[in-house]
Protein backbone atom coordinates (compact mmCIF):
# COMPACT_ATOMS: atom_id res chain seq x y z
CA UNK A 1 0.00 0.00 0.00
CA UNK A 2 1.23 3.14 -0.55
CA UNK A 3 2.38 5.74 1.79
CA UNK A 4 0.85 9.44 1.40
CA UNK A 5 3.40 12.09 0.90
CA UNK A 6 2.97 14.62 4.03
CA UNK A 7 2.53 18.16 3.51
CA UNK A 8 3.18 21.12 6.02
CA UNK A 9 1.19 24.35 4.66
CA UNK A 10 2.98 27.86 5.66
CA UNK A 11 -0.09 30.27 4.27
CA UNK A 12 -1.17 33.47 6.10
CA UNK A 13 -4.61 33.69 4.28
CA UNK A 14 -7.39 31.30 6.31
CA UNK A 15 -9.21 31.69 2.73
CA UNK A 16 -6.22 30.17 0.67
CA UNK A 17 -5.06 27.84 3.39
CA UNK A 18 -8.50 26.29 2.79
CA UNK A 19 -8.30 26.34 -0.82
CA UNK A 20 -4.74 24.63 -0.88
CA UNK A 21 -5.89 21.65 1.84
CA UNK A 22 -9.00 20.98 -0.16
CA UNK A 23 -6.76 21.02 -2.97
CA UNK A 24 -4.30 18.44 -1.78
CA UNK A 25 -7.26 16.28 -0.09
CA UNK A 26 -8.15 15.16 -3.59
CA UNK A 27 -4.61 13.96 -4.20
CA UNK A 28 -4.48 10.20 -3.77
CA UNK A 29 -0.71 10.42 -2.60
CA UNK A 30 -0.86 13.96 0.04
CA UNK A 31 -2.43 15.00 3.00
CA UNK A 32 -1.71 18.27 5.31
CA UNK A 33 -0.28 17.18 8.44
CA UNK A 34 -0.15 20.46 9.84
CA UNK A 35 -0.36 24.43 8.99
CA UNK A 36 0.96 27.77 10.72
CA UNK A 37 0.55 31.27 9.51
CA UNK A 38 4.12 32.77 11.55
CA UNK A 39 7.20 32.67 10.80
CA UNK A 40 7.78 30.78 14.71
CA UNK A 41 4.90 28.13 14.71
CA UNK A 42 5.87 27.36 10.93
CA UNK A 43 9.42 26.34 11.96
CA UNK A 44 7.93 24.59 14.90
CA UNK A 45 5.46 22.50 12.76
CA UNK A 46 7.74 21.44 10.20
CA UNK A 47 10.30 20.19 12.98
CA UNK A 48 7.83 18.63 15.21
CA UNK A 49 5.94 17.07 12.00
CA UNK A 50 8.50 16.01 10.13
CA UNK A 51 7.33 16.39 6.72
CA UNK A 52 7.53 15.29 3.49
CA UNK A 53 6.91 18.36 1.81
CA UNK A 54 6.62 21.95 2.56
CA UNK A 55 3.88 24.44 1.15
CA UNK A 56 5.25 28.03 1.54
CA UNK A 57 4.08 31.57 1.32
CA UNK A 58 6.58 34.55 1.13
CA UNK A 59 4.30 36.94 3.78
CA UNK A 60 3.30 35.54 6.75
CA UNK A 61 0.78 36.88 9.86
CA UNK A 62 4.15 37.56 11.95
CA UNK A 63 7.73 36.81 9.96
CA UNK A 64 8.34 36.16 6.63
CA UNK A 65 9.09 32.27 4.31
CA UNK A 66 12.90 33.76 3.64
CA UNK A 67 13.11 33.53 7.51
CA UNK A 68 11.78 30.03 7.82
CA UNK A 69 13.77 28.84 5.05
CA UNK A 70 16.94 30.33 6.30
CA UNK A 71 16.10 28.78 9.70
CA UNK A 72 15.19 25.55 8.45
CA UNK A 73 18.61 25.05 7.16
CA UNK A 74 20.08 25.71 10.66
CA UNK A 75 17.76 23.00 12.31
CA UNK A 76 19.71 20.22 10.79
CA UNK A 77 16.85 17.63 10.21
CA UNK A 78 17.54 14.24 9.71
CA UNK A 79 15.74 14.52 6.36
CA UNK A 80 15.13 17.90 4.38
CA UNK A 81 11.63 18.22 3.24
CA UNK A 82 10.56 19.44 -0.65
CA UNK A 83 9.65 23.10 -0.20
CA UNK A 84 7.43 24.69 -2.69
CA UNK A 85 7.27 28.27 -2.43
CA UNK A 86 3.56 29.46 -3.14
CA UNK A 87 3.16 33.33 -3.30
CA UNK A 88 1.96 36.61 -4.88
CA UNK A 89 5.51 37.70 -4.75
CA UNK A 90 6.42 36.59 -8.74
CA UNK A 91 9.28 38.92 -8.39
CA UNK A 92 12.47 38.07 -9.80
CA UNK A 93 14.39 39.17 -6.62
CA UNK A 94 12.54 36.84 -4.47
CA UNK A 95 12.78 33.78 -6.49
CA UNK A 96 16.50 34.34 -6.54
CA UNK A 97 16.25 34.32 -2.46
CA UNK A 98 14.17 31.66 -1.86
CA UNK A 99 16.17 29.12 -4.52
CA UNK A 100 19.37 30.64 -2.83
CA UNK A 101 18.16 29.60 0.56
CA UNK A 102 16.67 26.62 -0.29
CA UNK A 103 13.34 26.16 -2.09
CA UNK A 104 13.06 23.38 -4.57
CA UNK A 105 10.58 25.52 -6.22
CA UNK A 106 8.59 28.47 -6.57
CA UNK A 107 5.33 29.18 -7.62
CA UNK A 108 2.90 31.76 -8.42
CA UNK A 109 -0.30 31.65 -6.63
CA UNK A 110 -2.27 33.76 -9.44
CA UNK A 111 -1.07 31.48 -12.40
CA UNK A 112 1.12 28.35 -10.90
CA UNK A 113 -1.46 27.36 -8.25
CA UNK A 114 -1.88 23.66 -9.67
CA UNK A 115 1.89 23.26 -10.25
CA UNK A 116 1.72 22.27 -6.70
CA UNK A 117 -0.40 19.20 -7.12
CA UNK A 118 1.79 18.27 -10.15
CA UNK A 119 5.08 18.03 -8.21
CA UNK A 120 3.36 16.50 -5.27
CA UNK A 121 1.66 13.54 -7.29
CA UNK A 122 5.26 13.32 -9.20
CA UNK A 123 7.01 12.52 -6.31
CA UNK A 124 8.11 9.00 -5.42
CA UNK A 125 6.40 7.34 -2.32
CA UNK A 126 8.43 8.27 0.87
CA UNK A 127 10.39 5.74 2.31
CA UNK A 128 8.28 3.36 4.87
CA UNK A 129 10.16 3.92 8.47
CA UNK A 130 12.25 1.46 9.57
CA UNK A 131 11.38 -1.07 12.40
CA UNK A 132 13.45 -0.90 15.40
Amino acid sequence: MDRQIKVFLVEDSPMLRARVIESLAEKCNSRVVGSADTEDEAVIGIRDSEPDAVVLDIQLRTGNGLNVLHRLNRLGLSKRPLVIVLTNYNDREFRRHAIAAGSDYYFDKGSEFHRVGEVLNNLPDPEPATRQ
